[in-house]
């Protein structure tokens, strides 16, 4: 059975002792990207008659075909399933959530607080394939394979911030300071959580890498005010954010990362209290809400009518997206050769 990711945050640092560190391993590691073959999908739990809902995956077929092939990919590797299972497996909302895959006509992800939909757009995927399929520097030309498993951890990363938006807003959680580093700081939790479980830290890696490519890409000329204002963090902001997290949840194991000034040592000084005190804040806010038992496996009837927990006139006008209102500039993607390719 996979494991119950959302769950094993709370329990970690509950077990850990309620914000204490875990036990440092004292061999050092590089984390390495892995290839997980696609599964057979285990039916994804959906809402029975009697009021029991959940988060229901969903594909919107795309009007533009050049993006029929990444449909197919995420189709094929059970990815929206594989999302929604992991939000089932930690929670029962308080309606049906939809988790769609569509065309957005942009590069973006999403929560939209008056839908209450998640939503993870194929222009995302196909930009992430466009970004990933780019050599680093000094290092030969990635393959389609690889390329893949980089867009399946990075949207791992982004599925788990959107799904962050969803929970502070379900449950009215009380956040301090921007609502969007706090739902990266819930994403980096959860995929190093689930990455200590599987000795597999794909995911955690492709989303740091992620962040240093956009930064890269988008913030190497002059910055503008707009830059400074949006609710956004800056994206090389975010890379040294999930990379110092990553560092402080084992910094035996991730001395390298300080070693090769991956990540600046006055920042590595911080780090391991930097994660404590945040598993520790995200375990007090998610606890309360845990579901108690794993959710059926059985399908059953999904209601006709959803009943709506927000009061009438609270709607939110606004949708919370994993990147900045200034999308990232688009070149010409090559759909062909980078898509998806391992189940989350």
């Amino acid at each position: 059975m996979r494991p119950r990711p959302l769950v094993a945050v709370v329990l970690a640092v509950v077990l850990a002792g309620c914000g204490t560190t875990q036990p440092t391993r004292e061999t050092p590691v590089t984390p390495t990207v892995t290839t997980a073959a696609p599964a057979t999908p285990t039916p994804t739990p959906t809402p029975s008659a009697t009021g029991t809902f959940a988060f229901v995956p969903s594909y919107e077929t795309p009007r533009d075909k050049a993006l029929l092939p990444t449909e197919k990919k995420m189709r094929q590797n059970h990815l929206v399933e594989g999302w929604a299972e992991a939000a089932n497996d930690g929670f029962v909302p308080p309606q049906n959530i939809p988790v769609i895959a569509k065309q957005c006509d942009t590069v973006n992800a999403f929560y939209d607080e008056e839908e209450r939909t998640i939503t993870m757009c194929y222009e995302m995927a196909d930009y992430l394939a466009e970004l990933f399929a780019k050599p680093a520097e000094g290092e030969e030309k990635p393959t389609a394979q690889e390329v893949g498993e980089h867009v399946v951890g990075a949207l791992n990363g982004i599925y788990f911030h959107e799904l962050g938006h969803a929970l502070i807003d379900l449950y009215d959680l009380p956040t301090t300071g921007k609502e969007e580093d706090a739902v990266d700081q819930l994403s980096a939790l959860v995929l190093i959580t689930e990455a200590e479980d599987d000795k597999d830290y794909g995911s955690i890696i492709s989303t740091i890498e992620a962040w240093g490519r956009m930064s890269k890409e988008t913030e190497t000329g002059p910055l503008e005010q707009g830059d400074f204002a949006d609710d956004h963090s800056l994206s090389g902001q975010r890379y040294y954010n999930v990379m110092c997290y990553l560092y402080g949840s084992n910094h035996n194991a991730f001395l390298p990362l300080v070693a090769d000034g991956s990540l600046p040592v006055d920042r590595a000084m911080r780090c391991e209290q930097e994660y404590a005190k945040m598993a520790r804040a995200w375990a007090t806010l998610l606890g309360p809400h845990l579901r108690e038992e794993p959710p059926s496996l059985t399908p059953s009837a999904v209601p006709t009518s959803t009943p709506s927990a927000r009061p009438p006139g609270e709607a939110q006008s606004r949708a919370r997206g994993a990147v900045s209102s200034r999308p990232p500039a688009m070149a010409s993607v090559d759909r062909t050769g980078a898509p998806p390719g391992a189940k989350p």
